[in-house]
């Protein structure tokens, strides 16, 4: 399992079914730090479900893209998938 401990955090997109401020509480209550923007204290992001765009189904979203512009210039990010972050919640439970 992935140590979160004061590790910086950000949300992208829906984690259906938990809410942001479900995801939040989880990620608060295991030690971690959770901005609302990527800067260059960003560790980790959550990509949850892309949100839904019927004219362009492959955009991603900026904090999406902004990470991957950060560690194409050498940030070491974690990109955790939903699913990763469903296994973690489901194993503290």
């Amino acid at each position: 399992m992935i140590d979160l401990k004061e590790k910086v955090v950000v949300i992208t997109g829906s984690l259906r079914p938990l809410t942001r401020e479900q995801a939040i509480a989880f990620l608060t209550e295991r030690g971690a730090t959770v901005h609302g923007y990527v800067s260059a204290q960003t560790q980790v992001l959550v990509a949850g479900h892309k949100q839904l765009d019927l004219f362009e189904p492959d955009k991603r979203s900026k904090k999406y893209e902004a990470v991957l512009q950060r560690i194409e210039e050498g940030q070491d990010i974690t990109i955790l998938s939903e699913d990763t972050f469903f296994s973690l919640v489901k194993e503290s439970h």
